[in-house]
């Protein structure tokens, strides 16, 4: 059973495109990331270490941090977002568990530049 501020892979799948669906921050370090530059669908990247740079634009809307194995990274991160007031919840066994599932990634390379206000289209 997850954690109050986790939330499991088949749950973040079926919000995942909806209207209700979290912004997705993939936190994993560079050579993770290298190991498998695939991103959960709607995630964007960001360094764990910068992630309080984010608040401002992120803080009315409810947020789930990616890390490799949804431990260390992910929890610091949306600690120190919650800290800053926005709703943060981590992924239950991070990125492996969302693969390991079976669950749809999208290879990093496919797609397009964030324009200023994060957007890919």
């Amino acid at each position: 059973m997850p954690s109050p501020t986790q939330i499991t892979v088949p749950q973040l799948s079926r919000l995942v495109g909806t209207p209700d669906a979290p912004v997705l921050i993939d936190v994993r370090i560079e050579e993770d990331f290298e190991d498998d530059p695939r991103l959960i669908p709607s995630s964007f990247r960001q360094a764990h270490d910068t992630i309080a740079t984010l608040a401002d634009r992120i803080r009315a809307q409810r947020t789930v941090v990616i890390c490799q194995k949804g431990k260390k990274l992910s929890e610091g991160a949306a600690a120190i977002l919650r800290s800053h007031g926005v709703t943060a919840e981590t992924l239950e066994g991070g990125h492996f568990a969302w693969r390991d599932a079976g669950e749809p990634l999208v290879p990093a390379e496919k797609l397009p530049p964030r324009n200023p206000d994060g957007q890919t289209v």
